[in-house]
């Protein structure tokens, strides 16, 4: 079963600032060798809906969605998932799963600490 896979991120009405996203997106893609993109909740395109549609015609039967939000907040829990609604009436077929924020996992913890400690030794 072909699986596409969209990273979400906020979006900002920095164009500069959405970059950040699709090098994310890059990273995973060649970390996974599969197909990554990005998708923005608003100030950026594609939005979900866009990105989901795409992925579905590019044969994709399974899509997971990657929230690259640090919290379950209201977007996270509730508003993704109205965006996904019509879709997944439109495409019944088409199983979409969104994946866990990143929470309070260690990875995180220690991204913090290595920043924290690039300041402190300079």
């Amino acid at each position: 079963m072909h699986t596409g896979i969209i990273l979400l991120g906020h979006g900002s009405r920095n164009s500069e600032a959405n970059h950040g996203l699709v090098e994310v997106a890059d990273k995973v893609t060649h970390i996974l060798s599969s197909s990554v993109i990005p998708a923005f909740g608003s100030h950026g395109t594609p939005d979900l809906p866009s990105a989901i549609t795409e992925k579905i015609l590019s044969g994709a039967m399974r899509i997971i969605i990657m929230p690259l939000f640090l919290f379950r907040g209201m977007y996270v829990s509730t508003e993704i998932y109205k965006e996904i609604e019509d879709i997944k009436t439109q495409f019944p077929q088409i199983e979409i799963i969104v994946a866990k924020e990143l929470g309070t996992d260690d990875t995180i913890a220690n991204l913090a600490c290595s920043r924290i400690k690039e300041i402190i030794e300079t």
